[in-house]
């Protein structure tokens, strides 16, 4: 079956309804480097002059450039409504899990972890990330957001690509072909202590780390809790990480339908609950699960704020990047967090603490 074959499937895109979930939440650590910019206007970055995003890095606490490079998570977060990213191609089992790796990638990123996109456009509280897929050749035949209909191995013998690899484009008139994902690191055992049900996690053959079956994964913590991430070594020194558990999120808005134009805006709004938490919203477009994302808008406020206004402007370039609206199947999220990271290499590692919740966007 060829993509030509597969045009049906666009009949989809015109809403989204799940995801799961850019800036970061204040902890107690002294490892907490959290960048929190607020821009009032629309400010528009050549793509060929965007450079990769760090955090703001105080004199103290420079990046040791000395040590192997890692870009990597923790995650812990509950109350996870069902959507794709969990579930499909990855095989995550809920929202504990981690990955350690020399550079971000899509199959192995969580919904704020951007490092394989670049920022393009800020208003307010958020900011549209854009992958570079959107080429003048992608908004002829989308082939390049939907790889994964045609996307075989190097002698065209395997459709899909292995747990280990992931679809690019490719000079080839109908599918993409499979490439090896960065190289990623075993850390040996991952303990999670101060959860109801702590874990003791080794990698799989990929070096992904996930739980087992959770007794109630929509129940792992409560708000104020200390949870506390450490690593046993592996291929990297031994790491601690610490942060607190939030309180559930409580969605006022549950779905939200596209502004369009600049000026015009849309409220995503919850139930204030926890002060030293921050809230973000993940705003995704693209094909289905999983082929690659081609855009992400991008909010972080406090918690206390309430809500979080997102600019029209952004809604309507995601819309062109995703092929001019062809391409609008990803899920989105919602997520209270906090979350303690670290510098190594130049590089961030994080412990995510969370609780999620879906938004249906109406493009």
């Amino acid at each position: 079956m060829t993509l030509r074959t597969c045009l049906f499937c666009l009949l989809f895109a015109t809403a989204t309804g799940c995801s799961e979930p850019s800036t970061p939440a204040d902890t107690t650590s002294a490892s907490d480097v959290v960048q929190d910019t607020e821009t009032d206007t629309v400010s528009d970055v050549p793509t060929d002059a965007v450079p990769e995003v760090l955090p703001d890095v105080p004199p103290d606490i420079a990046p040791d450039t000395s040590v192997t490079p890692v870009w990597g998570w923790i995650s812990v977060i509950e109350w996870n409504d069902t959507c794709d990213q969990w579930n499909l191609k990855t095989k995550w089992l809920g929202g504990v899990r981690a990955q350690f790796a020399t550079e971000p990638s899509w199959p192995r990123a969580l919904p704020h972890t951007l490092g394989f996109m670049k920022p393009v456009a800020t208003v307010g509280n958020c900011t549209l990330y854009d992958p570079g897929l959107m080429t003048e050749k992608c908004m002829t035949d989308c082939l390049c957001l939907d790889k994964g209909i045609e996307c075989y191995n190097a002698d065209e013998t395997e459709r899909w690509c292995g747990d280990d690899e992931m679809c690019v484009e490719s000079d080839l008139d109908f599918h993409g072909i499979c490439q090896a994902l960065p190289a990623h690191y075993s850390v040996g055992t991952l303990s999670l202590q101060g959860l109801k049900q702590p874990l003791a996690l080794t990698p799989d053959e990929f070096d992904r780390y996930m739980a087992p079956q959770l007794t109630n994964p929509d129940d792992l913590f409560d708000k104020g809790d200390v949870i506390t991430a450490t690593t046993s070594g592996g291929d990297l020194p031994p790491m601690t990480f610490t942060a607190k558990g939030v309180a559930p999120l409580d969605l006022i808005t549950t779905d939200i339908e596209r502004p369009k134009g600049a000026g015009k805006a849309v409220l995503v709004k919850w139930k204030t609950a926890d002060p030293d938490a921050r809230v973000q919203v993940a705003i995704q477009a693209g094909s289905h699960d999983p082929n690659p994302l081609a855009a992400t808008i991008l909010c972080d406020v406090p918690d206390s704020d309430g809500q979080v206004s997102i600019d029209g402007s952004l809604f309507d370039k995601a819309h062109v990047l995703s092929c001019n609206g062809q391409w609008l199947q990803k899920c989105s999220r919602v997520t209270r967090y906090t979350r303690d990271r670290h510098l190594a290499g130049g590089k961030e590692v994080e412990l995510f603490v969370g609780s999620a919740r879906n938004l249906k966007v109406l493009w």
